[in-house]
């Protein structure tokens, strides 16, 4: 069963362009986690232009309290002209599994992201 969560807003700080995809490093704030930086990597290697594949990454959390989470997902993504969506099951080193949804426009240094935890 999943639980549906706020969505996030999320600022894209840096990305990194390859021959075999690209790297979003990210950062937001999460009730749950704190102040969260990741990255997100979509390979595109295999897709000749570039509109799908393979996605993976890893996030830290920080709460205010010391606090501190480490999480690691992978999944799919695919673009239809400048709009992405990546779909990734995300596991917590507490024990939490969400499913996440990325969506943004390659032409914006933002994302939201669905957030569904398993329950």
């Amino acid at each position: 069963m999943l639980e549906r969560k706020d969505d996030l807003q999320c600022t894209v700080s840096a990305t990194e362009v390859r021959d075999d995809g690209v790297t979003f490093h990210c950062m937001t704030n999460m009730n749950d986690y704190g102040k969260v930086r990741f990255s997100l990597t979509l390979v595109s290697a295999a897709s000749p232009d570039k509109s799908g594949g393979e996605c993976f990454g890893s996030g830290r959390g920080a709460m205010n309290d010391g606090t501190f989470f480490a999480g690691s997902f992978s999944g799919r993504w695919k673009r239809e002209g400048t709009k992405v969506t990546a779909r990734y099951i995300d596991l917590v080193s507490n024990g939490d599994m969400s499913l996440y949804i990325a969506h943004f426009d390659a032409t914006q240094d933002e994302m939201t992201i669905e957030q569904h935890s398993f329950t």
